[in-house]
C-alpha cells in the first residue's frame, strides 16, 4: 500500500472515531447523563416548585452542593432532578425544603441528608416540602384581599336588604301604633268618659250628702264615743265579777273534762253504765215486765183487786 492511501485511511479512521466520540456524548448530555461528572442524581418529590429553575442550587446542611438539573411534571406532583457532590451521602430519610435565598431571591433546594443508615441510591426519589416565600405570601395576601373586597360586597347587599327589611317593619308598626292610638282614644271617648262622668257625679252626691249630714254624722260619732266610754266603765267597774266567772267557766270546762275521761273508761262506775251492754239488756227486760203487768192489769183487773175492800160513801153519812 502505497504511503499516502495509508495515510488517508488513518485520517478517515480518526474522523469516524470522532463522530463516533462527538454522537455518543451529545446522546449522553441529551439523557442528562455525564460519566466524567463529579455529582451524584437524586429526584425530590413535591406538591409544587413555583419559582425553581434548572441551575439553582442546591445546598446541603447550608453549605451548596449542587444544582437543580431538571424537572418532571405529574399529575399530583412535581419531580426535580437534582446533581449533588459525590462527597455527598444521602440516607433513605433525607428530605429537601425548597426556599427563598433571599427574601425576594432566587429559589434553592435546601436537602437535609438523614440518618437512618440505609444508603439512598442514585437517582433514588425522596420527599420534599415547598416552604414559599415573599412573593406567595403577596399572592395569599392578594387573594384573601379579593375575598375579603367580595364579603364586604355582600356584606353591604345585606345592610341594604336589612335596612329596607326594618324600614318596612317599622313602618308598618308606627301606622299599627297610630291606628291603636285612634281606637283608644275612641274608645275613650265612646266608653270611658262616661264612666269618669258618672264617677265625678257620684262623688259630688256624695260630698253633697256628707255636708247635708254633717250634724247627724257628729252626732253618730259622739254616741258611739259615749257608748265606748260606757262599755270600759262597766268593764272596769266588774273586772273582778269577770274574772271570778271566767274561772267558773274555767272549773266547769275542767268538771266536764273529767266527766267525759269516766264516761270513757270503762273501769268506773259510769263507764260501766255506759258501756256495759248486760245493764242495758236488764234495763230493757225490767222494762218489758213492768209494760206486761200494766197491760195484764189493764185487761183483768178483779184478778188483782179482789182482796181489795174498797167502801165508797157517795153521799157523805157513812164511812
Amino acid at each position: 500500500m502505497r504511503p499516502e492511501e495509508k495515510r488517508q485511511e488513518v485520517i478517515v479512521g480518526v474522523v469516524v472515531l470522532i463522530i463516533l466520540v462527538a454522537t455518543v456524548m451529545g446522546i449522553m448530555w441529551g439523557n442528562k447523563a455525564d460519566i466524567f461528572s463529579s455529582r451524584s442524581y437524586y429526584t425530590v418529590r413535591v406538591a409544587r416548585a413555583s419559582g425553581l429553575e434548572e441551575g439553582d442550587p442546591v445546598t446541603v446542611s447550608g453549605v451548596p452542593k449542587g444544582v437543580v438539573d431538571d424537572f418532571i411534571v405529574r399529575e399530583d406532583s412535581v419531580d426535580i432532578i437534582i446533581g449533588v457532590d459525590k462527597d455527598i451521602t444521602l440516607y433513605s430519610d433525607a428530605y429537601a425544603i425548597i426556599s427563598n435565598q433571599e427574601l425576594l431571591g432566587s429559589k434553592k433546594v435546601e436537602v437535609s441528608p438523614g440518618s437512618s443508615g440505609r444508603h439512598l441510591g442514585e437517582h433514588g426519589v425522596f420527599r420534599g416540602t415547598f416552604a414559599g416565600g415573599l412573593e406567595d405570601i403577596f399572592e395569599t395576601t392578594g387573594a384573601i384581599s379579593t375575598d375579603f373586597q367580595t364579603l364586604l360586597g355582600n356584606f353591604n347587599k345585606t345592610l341594604l336588604l336589612l335596612n329596607k327589611a326594618m324600614e318596612e317593619d317599622v313602618q308598618a308598626s308606627l301606622h299599627s301604633i297610630h291606628n291603636t292610638s285612634k281606637l283608644i282614644d275612641s274608645l275613650m271617648v265612646a266608653d270611658i268618659q262616661p264612666g269618669l262622668l258618672a264617677m265625678k257625679g257620684a262623688l259630688q252626691q256624695a260630698e253633697n250628702m256628707v255636708d247635708t249630714k254633717r250634724g247627724d254624722i257628729d252626732t253618730i260619732v259622739t254616741n258611739l264615743k259615749t257608748v265606748s266610754f260606757t262599755l270600759n266603765k262597766v268593764v272596769d267597774d266588774n273586772k273582778s265579777k269577770l274574772n271570778r266567772s271566767l274561772a267558773s267557766l274555767d272549773k266547769i270546762g275542767e268538771d266536764l273534762n273529767h266527766l267525759s275521761v269516766r264516761l270513757k273508761d270503762p273501769k268506773s262506775s259510769l263507764g260501766r253504765l255506759t258501756n256495759s251492754d248486760s245493764l242495758y239488756q236488764r234495763l230493757d227486760s225490767i222494762s218489758y215486765n213492768i209494760n206486761a203487768i200494766v197491760k195484764e192489769i189493764k185487761d183483768n183487773p178483779k184478778k188483782y183487786l179482789e182482796h181489795v175492800n174498797v167502801n165508797v160513801d157517795m153521799f157523805g153519812g157513812g164511812k
